[in-house]
């Protein structure tokens, strides 16, 4: 997350890896209680509103910068 808060990967690299990560963590039983819980799911919810593939983005679909925008947001409200 604060790699692509920070400019330091691109949105499309942001959701392709968050969402390998986040299959892994399922598949080895991992599990995390809220408040962080949530904040993952909040931001599995924003990729679900992105799309990797520049080709298929959709009118209503979130851009790279609202994409890193709405991370940034989570972070500040996690800290």
């Amino acid at each position: 997350m604060r790699d692509v808060a920070e400019n330091r990967c691109t949105a499309a690299d942001f959701a392709a890896g968050w969402l390998v990560a986040r299959r892994h963590s399922q598949q080895q039983g991992e599990r995390v209680r809220d408040p962080l819980g949530t904040l993952l799911d909040r931001v599995f919810s924003l990729l679900e509103d992105y799309s990797i593939d520049p080709e298929s983005t959709g009118p209503d679909d979130l851009s790279d910068e609202e994409l890193r925008h709405a991370v940034v947001q989570l972070m500040r409200q996690a800290e």
